[in-house]
């Protein structure tokens, strides 16, 4: 099967599905001294000019061209944060014993539903157990740390371990956002908005204020240090 990609009328053809990396190519394509050029028809294969001088490149497995990169800026990053159209493709995969793909970040075996904070990190093919910041999900569908109850695989009242009471509104129909304190901690508490939880942290120099269900200058909160 043979794969064609073409960028300002010029197009490679290879036919194990990659574009070559490094592969030299025509200069007439370098409209400009430096930059990169994004190949039509590729996710993550692009031209880079350096003094006129045109080479093909391909980004890792995993990586995406990023369209609005700057020269001399390193032009690939992951797919959250770099797009492919849907008349794109990326390069064939090189999958390993345990990542679907080189570079990436994605669902770890380890997580559950009432643990849905790790995930798994590859470079290179080898793969790495992370964990997201306290009181955050990994999202397989976007390759991020989210909020619990923004993933579907995610049990977020199990995952955080506090369910909100049920919601209270205003004259107006708009709902109340209240805040609890949690045990042995000074900093960190639940705000609670049409019955979603969510973890958050106080801003450093302040701590939370069970009185008052807010942050307010830590000299003002009676709590152990450390806590």
């Amino acid at each position: 099967m043979l794969f064609v990609a073409c960028i300002i009328g010029l197009c490679v053809v290879s036919s194990n599905g990659q574009i070559q990396r490094n592969a030299a190519v025509d200069d007439t394509v370098c409209k400009e001294y430096n930059t990169y050029y994004k190949i039509e028809g590729s996710c993550d294969s692009y031209v880079e000019c350096n003094a006129y001088k045109a080479t093909y490149k391909t980004c890792p497995d995993g990586l995406y061209f990023i369209r609005d990169v700057v020269w001399p800026t390193y032009p690939c990053a992951y797919p959250s944060d770099a797009q492919c159209d849907s008349n794109d493709a990326p390069q064939r995969a090189v999958a390993s014993q345990d990542c679907k793909h080189q570079y990436g970040f994605f669902a770890s075996p380890l997580a559950t539903r009432s643990d849905c904070g790790k995930y798994r990190m590859c470079v290179e093919g080898k793969a790495f157990e992370m964990e997201c910041s306290m009181g955050l999900a990994f999202n397989p569908e976007s390759g991020r740390c989210d909020w619990p109850d923004l993933v579907p695989s995610c049990d977020a009242d199990a995952f955080l371990g506090f369910k909100c009471p049920p919601a209270t509104y205003d004259e107006f129909g708009k709902a109340y956002v209240v805040n609890f304190g949690i045990a042995g901690s000074c900093h960190y508490f639940f705000s609670c908005m049409e019955n979603v939880a969510r973890l958050l942290v106080c801003d450093r120099g302040f701590a939370f204020d069970d009185s008052v269900g807010r942050c307010v200058d830590a000299t003002r909160v009676q709590c152990q240090e450390g806590n």
